[in-house]
């Protein structure tokens, strides 16, 4: 049994999409990730790299990229208007109950529970 296979044609990409997809390797990032995202062989996009070196913008300085410190101000602790007040009777329990507000996912989980 004889089996032919089809040729396969070689790809071929238009310079402006090369220059795009190169533009996408930049510093820290994943230039195997940017390849398989596009179809490529990362070394396919290592060669256009290489190839379109001179051609690319100069990246960011780093003087332009560095942090800055920034202080925020929040409140200390809750005020009571911020907190959840639940009074709990249960047989001869009684429970006062005050919970962050910003929490309240939390304290439903609790009273679900505890409410069994």
């Amino acid at each position: 049994m004889i089996t032919t296979h089809p040729m396969r044609r070689r790809r071929r990409y238009t310079a402006e999409f090369k220059q795009r997809v190169v533009t996408l390797c930049q510093p820290g990032v994943s230039v195997s990730a940017i390849a398989l995202t596009h179809g490529l062989n990362a070394n396919l996009l290592r060669r256009w790299i290489n190839q379109y070196q001179n051609e690319l913008p100069a990246p960011v300085s780093s003087e332009l990229s560095k942090l800055v410190a920034v202080q925020v101000d929040l409140p200390a602790e809750p005020s009571i208007s911020d907190a959840i007040e639940v009074s709990l009777h249960k047989n001869n329990t009684h429970i006062n109950i005050r919970w962050p507000a910003n929490q309240a996912q939390a304290c439903a989980n609790w009273l679900s529970a505890w409410l069994k």
